[in-house]
Formats: C-alpha cells, sequence, structure tokens
C-alpha cells in the first residue's frame, strides 16, 4: 500500500545518504548501526515455537523475516505479532555511531539488512537527523561544516550522548506509562486477556495485549511449596491438570495494590486456567 511503499523509500534515502556522507567524511560521518544479536540469543523462542511446529532460522536477518513471516495460526491472529515482539527483545539496540570509530564491517544495520545506514528523513523531530543534513549540506556546498562536526573524537562524543538521551528518553516514556497505568486501574478490577511470554521456576511474566502493559505473576510466594514441576527444557510449568508454557493464553485479573499508600503497585493474578492452590 502506500504507506509501504513510503517506509521503502525512506530507507532507500537513509542508505544512500549513509553511503554519500561517509564517502565524504569517512571519519566523522553520523552512521546507526544495529549488530547482529548475540551467540545463543534466539534459543528460547526457537524452543517454545519449536513446541507449536515453527522452525525459526536466524542465520541471517532476511532468512530471520522470513521464517518470521511463516510464524502464523489462522486461529491465532495475534501469535505472529507476539512472535515478533519476543523476536525484537531477543536483539542487540540499534545506536548512532561517529563513522571513524568502527570498520566498515560493522557498520550493517541487522534489524533492517542495510550495509550502511543513517538518520536523515526526520530532521523536524531528531537531533541525528539535523547532523546528518549539515554534512550533505556541506557536500552539495550550500553550508560549511563548523570544525567540531570534522573533529572525530568531537562526532564520537556526540554520538555517545545521543545515544544515552536516548536510553534516558526510554526510562522516562517507560515511568510515565507505569504512572499513568496506575492512574487508570486505581479503583477499579478488570479481567481480561493475557498471553504468557516468559515462564520461570516460580512463575510467569504475562503480557496483556489491550493495555499494553505486562507483569510477573507467581505461583508460589518466598519460602512456599511450588505446586509446579518446572520443566527447563520445554520452558514450562506443570502441574495435575494445569500447565503454563510461553505463548499460552490465559485470564488475568488486573488491579492496584494500595496497601502501602507512598507505593501502589499494579498486580496481576492469572484466573483462568485455575491454578493449584498455594500452600505454606
Amino acid at each position: 500500500d502506500a504507506n509501504s511503499m513510503v517506509e521503502e523509500f525512506m530507507l532507500l534515502a537513509n542508505c544512500s545518504v549513509a553511503a554519500a556522507t561517509t564517502a565524504a567524511f569517512p571519519k566523522c560521518a553520523m552512521l546507526r548501526r544495529h549488530p547482529p544479536p548475540l551467540p545463543g540469543a534466539f534459543e528460547s523462542l526457537k524452543r517454545s515455537l519449536g513446541q507449536h511446529g515453527f522452525e525459526l532460522d536466524d542465520a541471517s536477518s532476511l532468512a530471520l523475516g522470513r521464517s518470521l513471516d511463516a510464524c502464523a495460526k489462522p486461529d491465532d491472529p495475534y501469535f505472529n505479532q507476539l512472535t515478533r515482539i519476543l523476536a525484537t527483545r531477543a536483539m542487540q539496540q540499534a545506536r548512532y555511531f561517529s563513522s571513524g570509530a568502527a570498520p566498515p564491517s560493522e557498520y550493517v544495520h541487522y534489524g533492517l539488512a542495510c550495509p550502511i545506514y543513517t538518520h536523515f528523513t526526520s530532521p523536524i523531530r531528531r537531533y541525528s537527523d539535523q547532523m546528518v543534513h549539515r554534512l550533505l549540506a556541506a557536500i552539495i556546498g550550500w553550508e560549511p561544516l563548523s570544525s567540531d562536526v570534522l573533529d572525530a573524537r568531537a562526532m564520537t562524543d556526540l554520538t555517545d550522548n545521543l545515544n544515552h538521551r536516548h536510553t534516558m528518553a526510554q526510562y522516562a516514556g517507560r515511568a510515565s506509562v507505569g504512572l499513568h497505568t496506575l492512574i487508570f486501574f486505581r479503583g477499579k478490577e478488570v479481567v481480561e486477556d493475557a498471553h504468557v511470554i516468559k515462564v520461570r521456576d516460580n512463575g510467569v511474566v504475562v503480557l496483556v495485549p489491550r493495555y499494553g502493559i505486562e507483569g510477573v505473576i507467581f505461583v508460589c510466594g518466598a519460602g512456599e511449596r511450588n505446586p509446579f514441576a518446572f520443566d527447563e527444557a520445554a520452558e514450562t510449568l506443570r502441574a495435575p491438570g494445569c500447565s503454563l508454557s510461553t505463548f499460552d493464553k490465559v485470564r488475568v485479573r488486573i488491579h492496584v495494590n494500595t496497601e502501602k499508600a507512598h507505593k501502589p503497585k499494579l498486580e496481576l493474578s492469572i484466573v483462568e486456567p485455575q491454578l493449584p492452590a498455594r500452600a505454606g
């Protein structure tokens, strides 16, 4: 559709400008790279998908993309989206860097399958794009560059600061979402569909798609006997008449615990399937 076509042209523009600015300023071009996943990063997801009859091929970003496309269930439209969420979390973070700070072999953007990449198309909302526009303006003779832009060490300091600011903005965004989630659910008790996204020996992590929230649900407390047996190989909790595995759909109760007035906490508990009674 039209949106996809625009995205493809934006990707092409970013790749083309990255190549042009690096050719003109090999030591101080602003680029963005996405390192390949660390060895073993997808092993947990591979095991979980294998139990559903799917195989994840992470030999390359192209192979990964194709196998993710194939991980779909006609009777569960959210399965593919959840698979992509878990695959993305297994990857490393993309980062800005100066072209002189790494060899060309490390310029690659794994997620976009590009040998070289930068941010150029959104100068009204990203400072990195502003810097790239200045480099491109110098190439076409529009305006000269300041000495700081041509200083490789200064550019490295700048990209490090951009990465740090981006991380801090993510933390602030998550904190804001957490605060407003507490405000929204305060005084309410909601039962909603959720999906298991991680299994631990004493509980599971669930994601609630409708609200975009996730949380840990423990099946036993500290010092309590665990009614479940943890199958580490299958990443499954098993008890008589009940099991919990990654991708399982459950129903959860969501409410805010206000026992500590100074520190309200969002709590989730599984109501379906019915879990074994917890015992001391």
